[in-house]
């Protein structure tokens, strides 16, 4: 009521002023009060929500359920909500996910009730804070409505990985950052590297200072005794310029290595430092040499003997100077009492005493006191002088990247975090956010515990901006998956939200957990409750001795580990068995006999092999066991790893064949080729053989025409020369293998020696998808991720918890002088950083160490639905073996399982069977709606037309799995024509080239795409001036020529009406439908309904021409086959510049 006073009293005070001043307080009125709603609005939703959702918690369904809200509320809110994922594979689950469950819900599916019970809790709130609440039928209304919208402007449905993302930000800003627009992007970062480094070794001169700091490593390998050969290392190490740490903090490192000789000044200093270092502590030694021998006395003479304080003085005279070398009961007892210098029986005790009183424990006092510091100071400098030589070369490597990038016009992907995160420190954020962020209100970021520290500095700008306009956002993630460290991932920053130590400029961040496990039976659920809560205490126990302070980090990333279960029964069964070594096998051997021994049990219990999955922390771990299934169990192991490219006897047969052709000398491929030959032509697998099958005579009397041929051709030639049709299963690797051969040609020539050495190096490890096949399953852990499986196996699992990488490398920052002369310095990952200047970046390693081994372990152990079990080693310290056999007896003594002493097994519930597939008869099973096709009603995906009235259906057509339907691949040779090109044309015909391009290449794309983005006819002016903004209209006699030709083409009655608004538009939309077996698609121009009425345009910017017509008419008759009625249907070819409208 006040408002509307306060209206009444505005209005009356304006009659009394002139019509312009009414104007601008009416307008000033209108500002205020939308000002006030938005500031309420913002106050009422701005808030980050935060999900911490461990294992089996019901993420994905969190996150499509918390999309499909804004699509209930606004069924277009799909354009301004980006959502973010981290792989393809989590991108596509997630868009099918929402599209299914939009489905579900609007059809009323049993699958989608879930859905829609949440969805209409988060309406309560809405209803209580004063909104109208929405009924069942229409929130199912609104999700057809939503499901319809997307499908027919589905680019704008974003749901994407994090890299895709920032690499169309980097095509958006091509201009600003002086890119190419048509840069290709790198995916392949270790093939860029190797490059590189090869071309630097290529380009090295007598007088280049890379040869010389390229010797002194090598010399100083060779002084070390390792390889000489350092090509490999180098490229090892110089993976280090992808690194976060070194692209974020190395630019002072790198403007202080182009100065000359700061390299070997700072050599200098360090190295003088460790020579005063240990000459001093040498000088020890020394004096205790002299006291003893002033008195007649070896050290021999002593209490110990050889191995008596003696020892002490020897160490520190060969630079063994830490505590781990020293510090013993000896040097104790020796500081502690004189006595303890001298037996009891020696014929000199009283001698040895009163030396030890008056000399030798001051100088052991001394001694011990300069100890820790000279320590510290050689160890300090030995850690930084570790990687010097191969510092420079790093450098010299980044400049090489980025000149062959240049000269390629390549953009690495793994560059676009550091590029926008400097474009965004450094430049107008605002600006960036009106290129790429402007549209996108709601951020929801997936697996946020794999973000790096980039990434989320450029993801907080996109949600503070979303923050500010009053949109809530959303992240889901896990700190207890975090197992992407290597890929910059940084759970340290998931760990921190919702605390003060990482704000967001004051907009309040919730933190919700959730709790329930669904994916695994109560047994396994209260086992990994229990292994990891005892795990944590046992790793800060660890912490709080060594540093007497909680390790807080770790305790936080593991406060929420203890789930609960939503199942009243318990079920589930975990077997954790300790191997040890005999004389008949050693550890690997045991645990394959121990593996293949849990399998038939497991068979003979009821578990499926399909149900049965092998998971291991490295991929060397997985032949050994495939081949052991294979040969000595005849069963069958399925494992993309298993299935490289070089497994397939037709690829292996077309490389031979072309090292045949590169080189005709090569008698080894050629042996190989005949070997497999004949191997295909008789399909026999003995080993050698007597008389040797020969070659095709039109692959041996062609070689040289063969040689000359393209490289995709000569291999289609090739497998028609040698029948390879004739090979059975090898469909997959061969449209893999040319997938790959197609990609290779992109950016290479057809060279034959180039594209084997490429084989050789990178194309013979690719793997395929093993697909559906029975068999026994075998992951890495990394690849298990977001995965679950009926039984899981774990073989090997006592990895380290530190340092299990080798050579872990960590970029430090030196505190102090002289050792902060260069600003970051790699150091190798060891206990000697804790006795140095880097201590503090030991401590933080160690950290990320324990949380990335600990990870690992929880990601297998939360696999398992119905049984794990697993097999480590027994008394590994310092490994998980160590951290099991500590925890499981406590366990099992608090009373869930048991543990057998002597045996070393824990052991908890029975084996849980495979399920028995319900029959599909049962009307209530939803396997029984996904075995009918989708292509059965032989209709395209848009034909539902009315989303306001469904039916009630068990069938959700979107969940269906996709029909497989036969490929036919035939590559033929055509005779080569030469046509005239409109260019030359015109230039024959004086016809200015400028001219020339715009007439006969862009007029008609631009304005194709110009009239496919107007919907209405307000739109035009905002339309235009987006391509302007864009680029794509360039100049501005162009600009004014588009703006009146779109004026005098809307000025047509007809097509006022059909830009009037009163359309229910889909616009440049695919119709799909089936065909012969094929799926097919045709996207008309424009469709438009209202009421019972279509109408069908198609827009032409040429002269009239009949064939159009039928082009318009197939429209007309697919949508027929969709169920419109043909007599409503009319349609139109609009040629535009000829300002003519022809009906159909």
């Amino acid at each position: 009521m006040k408002n509307e006073g306060f209206i009444r009293t505005a209005s009356a005070h304006c009659t009394t002023n002139s019509s312009s001043f009414i104007l601008h307080s009416s307008l000033i009125f209108l500002i205020f009060v939308y000002v006030c709603r938005y500031i309420l609005n913002a106050a009422i939703y701005m808030e980050l929500l935060v999900y911490k959702a461990s294992a089996g918690s019901g993420k994905t369904f969190t996150l499509a359920v918390e999309y499909i809200k804004h699509l209930i509320i606004n069924p277009r809110a799909y354009r301004q909500i980006l959502a973010v994922t981290f792989t393809n594979k989590a991108t596509a689950e997630m868009k099918e996910r929402i599209l299914t469950q939009l489905y579900g819900i609007w059809k009323g599916a049993p699958s989608s009730e879930a859905y829609l019970e949440r969805i209409k809790n988060y309406k309560l709130k809405i209803k209580e804070e004063g909104g109208d609440g929405l009924t069942d039928g229409e929130i199912r209304q609104r999700a057809g409505m939503a499901l319809q919208y997307m499908l027919h402007d589905y680019s704008r449905f974003r749901v994407e990985t994090i890299d895709s993302f920032f690499q169309s930000v980097m095509r958006n800003l091509a201009r600003e950052l002086e890119l190419s627009p048509n840069l290709n992007i790198e995916l392949n970062n270790s093939e860029v590297l190797s490059d590189a480094v090869d071309s630097l070794i290529e380009k090295l001169t007598p007088t280049s200072p890379v040869l010389a700091w390229l010797l002194d490593y090598i010399d100083e390998r060779i002084r070390d005794d390792k390889r000489w050969n350092v090509s490999n290392e180098v490229k090892s190490f110089g993976r280090n310029i992808f690194d976060e740490s070194y692209i974020e903090r190395g630019e002072k490192l790198r403007q202080c290595l182009r100065t000359p000789n700061t390299l070997k000044l700072y050599r200098d200093v360090l190295r003088d430092m460790e020579t005063e270092a240990l000459e001093q502590m040498k000088s020890f030694y020394d004096q205790f040499e002299g006291e003893l021998e002033g008195h007649a006395l070896t050290p021999e003479d002593l209490k110990g003997g050889a191995r008596g304080i003696g020892s002490y003085f020897r160490k520190l005279r060969d630079g063994r100077l830490s505590d781990k070398d020293v510090l013993n009961a000896t040097l104790q007892n020796s500081l502690a009492d004189a006595k303890n210098w001298a037996t009891k029986t020696s014929s000199r005790k009283d001698d040895i005493i009163c030396l030890a009183k008056t000399s030798l424990i001051p100088l052991l006092q001394e001694a011990e006191r300069m100890r820790p510091q000279r320590n510290r100071t050689l160890n300090s400098c030995r850690l930084s002088l570790q990687h010097l030589n191969k510092l420079q070369l790093l450098n010299h490597i980044d400049e090489e990247v980025r000149t062959l990038n240049r000269e390629h016009n390549r953009f690495l992907l793994s560059d676009t975090n550091a590029l926008l995160h400097k474009l965004v420190r450094e430049g107008d954020s605002s600006f960036v956010f009106e290129k790429i962020g402007a549209n996108i209100r709601n951020v929801m970021i997936d697996e946020f515990q794999d973000t790096s520290r980039m990434q989320w500095d450029n993801f907080r700008l996109l949600l503070l901006e979303g923050l500010s306009q009053g949109a809530d956002s959303l992240i889901v993630g896990d700190v207890k998956q975090s197992i992407y460290r290597w890929r910059n991932g940084d759970w340290g920053i998931l760990n921190s939200l919702g605390n003060k130590e990482l704000n967001l400029n004051s907009f309040p961040v919730r933190v919700e957990t959730l709790k329930t496990n669904r994916r695994s039976e109560t047994n396994i659920i209260r086992f990994n409750n229990q292994v990891f809560t005892a795990a944590i205490d046992y790793l800060n126990a660890l912490h709080l001795n060594e540093l007497k302070e909680d390790c807080l980090p770790l305790k936080r990333a593991y406060a929420d580990v203890v789930q609960e279960s939503p199942k009243s029964t318990e079920y589930g069964y975990v077997k954790a068995t300790f191997l040890e070594p005999d004389d008949e096998h050693n550890y690997t051997e045991q645990t394959l006999l121990a593996l293949g021994e849990e399998v038939q049990r497991l068979l003979e219990e009821g578990v499926t092999l399909n149900d049965i999955t092998i998971l291991v922390r490295k991929n060397k771990n997985i032949p050994p066991i495939a081949d052991y299934f294979d040969k000595e169990l005849h069963l069958s192991v399925v494992s993309d790893e298993a299935f490289r490219l070089d497994a397939s006897l037709a690829i292996c047969m077309l490389m031979d064949a072309l090292r045949c052709l590169s080189n005709p000398e090569n008698k080894i491929a050629e042996a190989a080729l005949m070997e497999n030959y004949k191997l295909q032509m008789t399909n026999d697998e003995q080993s050698g053989f007597i008389i040797a099958t020969p070659l095709p005579e039109t692959f041996t009397s062609r070689r040289e025409t063969l040689r000359l041929m393209p490289l995709y051709e000569l291999l289609e030639e090739l497998f028609s020369i040698f029948g390879m049709s004739r090979i059975e299963k090898q469909d997959a690797y061969l449209f893999s293998f040319f997938d790959a051969v197609t990609e290779y040609l992109q950016s290479n020539s057809s060279e034959l020696d180039s594209f084997i050495r490429y084989w050789d190096e990178t194309l013979c490890s690719k793997t395929i998808p093993s697909g559906e096949m029975d068999g026994i399953r075998i992951f890495s852990i990394h690849k298990s991720k977001g995965l679950e499986f009926h039984t899981v196996l774990i073989p090997f699992c006592d990895w380290k918890l530190e340092n299990e990488t080798n050579n872990q490398l960590v970029w430090c920052v030196p505190p102090e002088e002289p050792y902060n002369a260069i600003s970051l310095v790699p150091v190798n990952y060891s206990t000697t950083m804790a006795e140095s200047i880097y201590r503090q970046d030991y401590l933080h390693e160690r950290l990320q160490l324990w949380v990335d081994n600990l990870n690992l372990l929880y990601v297998a152990f939360t696999r398992a639905g119905k049984n794990l079990i697993l097999w480590s080693r027994k008394e590994q310290k310092g490994t998980m073996s160590e951290l099991l056999a500590n925890t499981l007896p406590r366990i099992a003594k608090d009373g869930a399982g048991s543990w057998d002493e002597e045996a070393a097994i824990y052991e908890n519930g029975r084996i849980c069977p495979s399920s028995v597939p319900v029959s599909q008869h049962d009307a209530d099973n939803p396997a029984d709606d996904e075995a009918k096709p989708l292509c059965c009603e032989r209709k395209p995906l848009y034909c539902e037309r009315k989303p306001e009235v469904y039916e009630q259906q068990p069938v959700n057509r979107l969940s269906q799995k996709p029909v497989k339907l036969p490929v036919h691949m035939e590559s033929m040779l055509h005779d080569i024509e030469f046509r005239q090109s409109n260019r030359s044309a015109d230039f024959i015909a004086g016809v200015d080239e400028a001219e020339s391009s715009w007439r006969f290449i862009n007029r008609g794309r631009l304005l194709h795409t110009l009239f496919s983005a107007i919907e209405t006819e307000e739109d035009i002016d905002n339309a235009i001036s987006q391509l302007v903004f864009e680029g794509v209209i360039g100049r501005s006699e162009t600009e004014e020529e588009i703006r009146n030709l779109t004026q005098r083409a809307f000025s047509l009655p007809q097509v006022k009406d059909w830009y009037s608004g009163t359309w229910q538009l889909f616009n440049e939309c695919d119709i799909i439908w089936q065909e012969n077996g094929e799926l097919r698609t045709r996207r008309p121009d424009r469709v438009m309904m209202r009421g019972e009425e279509i109408v069908v345009v198609d827009f032409k910017f040429g002269k009239p021409n009949k064939k159009y017509n039928k082009q318009v008419q197939g429209y007309m008759q697919l949508l027929v086959r969709m169920g419109y009625v043909a007599e409503n249907i009319r349609g139109y070819l609009w040629y535009v510049e000829e300002n003519n409208i022809e009906p159909v």
